[in-house]
Order: C-alpha cells, then sequence, then structure tokens
C-alpha cells in the first residue's frame, strides 16, 4: 500500500510540471500540490504508524485504505490524462518544431553571420549528405552551395542545384525575412528529383534526336553526291555516244565524201575536242567532297592545313579516316573544329589530326572505326599513332607507293 501511495505521489508531481508549462491556472496547481501534500503525509503517518505498532495493519480497516488509494489514483490519473490532451490540443514552439520537421521541403533560418535560428530534420539531413555534419554555420553552407563548391552540385548560382549518387536531386532557393525588425534568411531546399530525371530523359532524348537529324542531313548529302555521280555518268554516255556518232561519220566520209555533210562532221570534232581539253573538275569531283560535306551537315567545321594525297591508293584510306574523325568530334569529344594538317614528305604523306572537344576518359582505347583505321593503314605498309593525353590527337604516316607497287619496281 505504502508502494502504491508513493506512486501516486509521483504522478501529481508529473500533473503539476506539465501544468506549470502548459496553461499555468493558479487554481489547478494549487488543487495539485494539495493532493500532493495529503498524500506525503498519508506515506509518511502509515511509516510511523508501521514502525510503532506492528499490528497497525490489522486493526485498520483494509477498506478504507484501499478507498483512500483509489480515489488520489483516479485523481492523479484524470489530472494526468486532461495534461496530455491540453498537450496536443495547444500550439506552442515545439509543436510548430514537429510540424517543421514532418515537411519533405527543407528549412533552415539563420541569422547574419550564419548563426541558426530554426533547422528541420529534412534540412540537417541533406547537410550531412553534402557536409558529413548537421549545419553550424548556415551562412558559409549557402556560400558553399550558391558557388558549385559542393561535391554534389551541378550548378550554383541563385538556385543552385545538387544531385546524389542515388539520383536525388534538390533545389535551393535563399531569401532575406525580416523579424522583430532583424534580417533573418531564408534558405530553403525542394525536392526535384522526378523534375531532374524527366530533364535528363529529355536531353538525353534532344541529343538522339540530334544524331538522327545529322545522319540524316549526311545521307542527304551523300544522296546528292550519288545523283551528281549519275548525272556524271549520263554525261560520259553522251560523250561516249557523240565520239561514236564523229567516228562513224568520219569513217563514211572517207569511204564516199559525198554523201556526209562535211560541215556537220567537223562541228561535231569541234565540240569534243573542247570537251577533252577542258581539265578543271567542279568542287563535286574532288576526292574528298562527301565528307566535307557530311562535317559540314553535322555542324564541325574542317580547318586543313596542307594538301591532302590524291592518289587512287591513298584516297580511300585518308577518308576513311577523316570520316572515322569527324564522327569521333560528334559524338564523343562533342567538338565543333576538327583540325587536319597535311605534310608531304620524301617518304609519303604525315597526317595529323585533332580537335577542339573535351579530351578522352584517362582510360580510353583504341576500338570501333579506329581498329579497323589502322588494319587499312598497316595493310599498304603505313603506320597509325593515337594519343590521348593531355589531348587526342591521331598521327598517320602513309607510303607515296604500297608495298605492293614497291616491290614490283625493286623487281623491275
Amino acid at each position: 500500500m505504502i508502494l502504491w501511495m508513493f506512486l501516486i505521489e509521483c504522478v501529481f508531481f508529473l500533473d503539476i510540471i506539465l501544468h506549470l508549462i502548459l496553461d499555468k491556472k493558479l487554481c489547478r496547481i494549487i488543487l495539485l500540490l494539495s493532493e500532493t501534500v495529503i498524500t506525503f503525509l498519508l506515506i509518511q503517518f502509515f511509516l510511523y504508524q508501521t514502525r510503532i505498532r506492528r499490528g497497525f495493519w490489522a486493526e485498520l480497516p483494509a477498506a478504507a485504505v484501499f478507498l483512500i488509494n483509489t480515489v488520489l489514483t483516479i485523481s492523479a490519473v484524470y489530472e494526468l490524462i486532461s495534461s496530455i490532451k491540453k498537450k496536443n490540443q495547444n500550439i506552442d514552439l515545439t509543436s510548430i518544431k514537429e510540424c517543421m520537421d514532418q515537411l519533405p521541403v527543407g528549412i533552415c533560418f539563420y541569422w547574419n553571420g550564419g548563426l541558426t535560428k530554426l533547422v528541420n530534420l529534412k534540412m540537417d539531413s541533406i547537410a550531412r549528405r553534402l557536409t558529413g555534419v548537421n549545419i553550424s554555420d548556415a551562412e558559409g553552407f549557402w556560400k558553399m552551395i550558391a558557388k558549385g563548391e559542393a561535391a554534389n552540385s551541378i550548378k550554383g548560382g541563385d538556385t543552385p542545384v545538387v544531385c546524389f549518387e542515388d539520383g536525388t536531386a534538390y533545389s535551393f532557393s535563399h531569401s532575406e525575412k525580416q523579424l522583430d525588425g532583424e534580417t533573418i534568411n531564408e534558405l530553403m531546399a525542394f525536392d526535384i528529383t522526378e523534375e531532374y530525371r524527366l530533364t535528363a530523359e529529355l536531353k538525353e532524348k534532344q541529343k538522339k534526336a540530334g544524331n538522327i537529324n545529322a545522319r540524316l542531313k549526311a545521307l542527304n548529302s551523300t544522296i546528292q553526291y550519288i545523283i551528281m555521280d549519275k548525272e556524271t555518268l549520263q554525261i560520259k554516255i553522251h560523250i561516249h555516244d557523240s565520239f561514236g556518232k564523229t567516228l562513224l561519220m568520219t569513217k563514211q566520209y572517207l569511204i564516199s565524201p559525198d554523201r556526209v555533210d562535211r560541215q556537220e562532221m567537223l562541228s561535231l570534232w569541234r565540240r569534243n575536242i573542247s570537251l577533252l581539253k577542258n581539265k578543271e573538275r567542279e568542287n563535286w569531283q574532288h576526292p574528298y567532297f562527301v565528307t566535307m560535306q557530311n562535317a559540314e551537315s553535322l555542324g564541325i567545321n574542317i580547318e586543313l592545313k596542307g594538301k591532302l594525297p590524291e592518289s587512287d591508293k591513298l584516297i580511300p584510306i585518308v577518308d576513311s579516316a577523316l570520316t572515322v574523325h569527324i564522327t569521333n568530334v560528334f559524338r564523343h569529344a562533342e567538338g565543333d573544329i576538327a583540325y587536319i594538317s597535311s605534310e608531304k614528305t620524301p617518304e609519303g604523306y604525315t597526317i595529323r589530326l585533332t580537335n577542339n572537344g573535351r579530351p578522352p576518359s584517362a582510360h580510353a582505347k583504341e576500338c570501333g572505326g579506329l581498329v579497323n583505321l589502322r588494319k587499312s593503314i598497316e595493310s599498304i605498309g603505313g603506320t597509325m599513332q593515337l594519343s590521348f593525353t593531355p589531348q587526342f590527337e591521331m598521327i598517320l604516316k602513309l607510303p607515296e607507293n604500297t608495298e605492293e607497287e614497291l616491290k614490283w619496281h625493286i623487281d623491275y
């Protein structure tokens, strides 16, 4: 019974503390103090009686003792429940903090100098992922993010963005407010994971669409070249037919001059001879015209220094090298200028190819079109040298004559 009353005493103490924090009503506090004192006096009385009279509990009616403890218990529990209900119904600073901790938005209020006024759990969580510790200097934290110096920073500025390894992205905003006549800074972090993912997907799709568009442009240039080549073939057929007609007229004239118009025959000869004397080629007739057109359609400027080989043996290989280089500049280096220099040497040609794009990764390896190009170059006795750092560079050394031609000259 004494232990029971001691527990009641503890509950009364807790009731007094809660009332002092929550409602602070004087009458309720006096009532609780009275009940606490009464319980304390009863405990002391029972302890005293137990010491001086061993059979006290046997003489005192059990129902009376149980009734006293029951009444005190009901009163203590009622006051405790009442205090808890008031705590849940009243809005105080603790309630505001608990509410802000449940928000999915990171919130931080701080004074000039970095001293924090209020930081919710979300902002502390973001700060720990970025810096490893909670926010202590909010002004320094904001400056780090605004400058884009955070390890996971995507961009800085007025609305910086950070993205973590798991794909979670946050956008920050900063503003100044007035509180009690003083300036207080508001820093907020918004979860933009879905928007960031959709934006990344859109950029990837735009890049793919750009590649498809560039290929279509290149295909269009190739189709134009095929059409021009077809027209050239038609011209050659026409010239062939014209020469055949002229030769037949000449043969007929030699057999029977009276049966052939001499002036018409001479006119045909003059026309055919003038076609043979015209040695100038059109632009589209140059060896690397289609490749240059493809580069232009991809938005890549060719800066050529020197003269590329025009040997029938070297043109296909050099043209393949230009195609591979332009493709790598567009797809991997993301550049817009391809630098090509060609130097005539006693052994043949030395061709250097580089670009203004970003350098390849430290672990870049020769693959794809470069492997096939090396095989083609080595098959004619040439060499290909690649350098990936600090900038990509391809150096081709091509012989003026292939190995088979050199062997034929030596045998001869």
